[in-house]
C-alpha cells in the first residue's frame, strides 16, 4: 500500500499540465476525475478518451511497482485490439517521465452505464465473456504475445488458496479482529484445502485463455448490444472458470447495492455463456473446470475483503474523492453481510464435486 496520501487536485493539475505540452492536446484539453479506484484514478479526457493513471498496487502480483500495471494493462489491450471486448488503446506512458511522475494509458471512451445484472444485461455479459475465451482458438489472438507481462496460471485452485491465506493475514493478526468472522475464514479455507484435489481435472481437460478475473458490475460498461470489460489489473492466462465464478461469487454480485443474483439467474448467465460459444466440446471442457475451480475466485474474495478492512483506511480515508468515500461506505457495509456470504461460500464449497466421466 501507499506510505502517503494521494493528492487527487495535484495529481490532476500535473497530468493536465503534462498533456498540454503535447500536441495532440496543445490546443483542447478538458480533464474530469470520474474515478478513484483501488489501482487508477480515471480522468475523462476532452468528449472522446480516458486516461488511467496508476497510483497503487493492491495486486501482490506487482510487486509495489506503479508502472507495471500500466504496461500490464497496455499489452492486453494491445492483444484485444479490434475485438470489441475492451477499449481501444490510443496512447501509453509506460515509465515516469520528467514532468509527470506517473504512468497512465489514454484510450476511447466507452459510451454506457455499469452491469445492472438484468437478465439482458447477464446475457451480453456471457455473449463477451464466451467471446474473450474463445480468442486463442483464432490465430490472431496468440496468447504468447501477452508472455510474460500476464502471468500464466496452470495451478489456479492451489495459487487462489495461497493467496487467499496471504489476504486474510492483515485481519486475522489484527487486534481488533472479530473472532467470529476469523472462525468464518478458517472454516472457507479448510474446505477449500479439501477441494484442491480436484486441479488435476485442468490438467487433464486443458484449455487456457485469457481471464479479466474483477468482475464487478463496474467493470462492465453495457452499451448498444454489447457489454465491455473494463480494468485488467487482476488478468492472467489460465483457466476461463475463473471468471465464470467470479462473476457469480456472492462477493462479487453483492457489490452491487441491494442486488441478490437468484439461482434462475444464475442458471441463466451459465446457458447463454455455454451457448455462446458455440463449440460443444469447448464448453464440456470449461463445465469441468467450472465443477473444480467455480468456489475459489469467492474464497479469494472473501479473504481479501477481509484484509482490505484493515488496509484500506490507510488509503482512502483522507482521499478526498466522492468515490473513495463511496468505497470505504461501501467496504463498511460488507462488514454487516460477512457472515451471510461466507455461509453462501461454505455452502458453494461443500457442494461434493463429483469426478467426470
Amino acid at each position: 500500500m501507499p506510505t502517503s496520501i494521494l493528492d487527487l487536485k495535484q495529481l490532476q493539475q500535473a497530468l493536465q499540465s503534462h498533456l498540454e505540452r503535447q500536441d495532440a492536446y496543445s490546443q483542447t484539453c478538458d480533464l474530469r476525475l470520474l474515478a478513484h479506484g483501488e489501482a487508477n484514478v480515471t480522468f475523462r479526457l476532452n468528449a472522446a478518451q480516458l486516461v488511467r493513471v496508476a497510483v497503487n498496487t493492491p495486486n501482490q502480483r506487482f510487486g509495489g511497482v506503479f508502472s507495471r500495471i500500466t504496461q500490464f494493462e497496455q499489452a492486453i489491450l494491445t492483444y484485444l485490439s479490434g475485438s470489441g471486448i475492451s477499449h481501444e488503446l490510443c496512447q501509453a506512458q509506460l515509465a515516469p517521465s520528467d514532468d509527470f511522475p506517473w504512468t497512465y494509458l489514454i484510450t476511447n471512451y466507452l459510451e454506457g452505464r455499469s452491469l445492472n445484472y438484468s437478465p439482458e444485461d447477464l446475457k451480453k455479459a456471457a455473449q463477451t465473456l464466451a467471446q474473450l475465451h474463445r480468442l486463442p482458438l483464432s490465430p490472431n489472438h496468440d496468447l504468447s504475445t501477452l508472455m510474460p507481462k500476464v502471468p500464466v496460471v496452470d495451478q489456479p485452485l492451489s495459487l487462489f488458496y495461497q493467496e487467499s491465506q496471504a489476504y486474510a493475514q492483515p485481519y486475522v493478526e489484527s487486534p481488533q479482529a472479530d473472532p467470529q468472522i476469523v472462525d468464518l475464514l478458517n472454516q472457507v479455507l479448510d474446505l477449500a484445502q479439501q477441494r484442491l484435489w480436484t486441479e488435476q481435472w485442468l490438467t487433464d481437460w486443458p484449455h487456457r485463455c485469457l481471464v479479466h478475473s474483477d468482475h464487478t458490475y463496474e467493470n462492465w460498461v453495457v452499451g448498444g448490444d454489447r457489454a465491455y470489460l473494463i480494468d485488467w489489473e487482476w488478468a492472467e492466462i489460465g483457466s476461463p472458470a475463473g471468471d465464470l465464478g467470479h462473476f457469480l461469487s456472492p462477493v462479487t454480485v453483492q457489490r452491487r447495492p441491494g442486488y441478490h443474483m437468484p439461482e434462475s439467474d444464475r442458471t441463466l448467465f451459465l446457458q447463454e455463456y455455454y451457448a455462446a460459444l458455440d463449440d460443444d466440446r469447448l464448453a464440456a471442457t470449461i463445465q469441468r473446470h467450472f465443477t473444480a475451480f467455480g468456489p475459489f475466485p469467492a474464497v479469494r474474495s472473501l479473504c481479501w475483503t477481509a484484509g482490505y478492512w484493515i488496509t484500506a483506511n490507510r488509503w482512502y480515508a483522507d482521499a478526498g474523492s466522492a468515490s473513495a468515500t463511496e468505497r470505504l461506505e461501501r467496504l463498511e457495509q460488507s462488514r454487516l453481510h460477512f457472515p451471510s456470504l461466507c455461509a453462501a461460500v461454505i455452502a458453494w464449497l461443500e457442494d461434493k464435486p463429483v469426478q467426470p466421466g
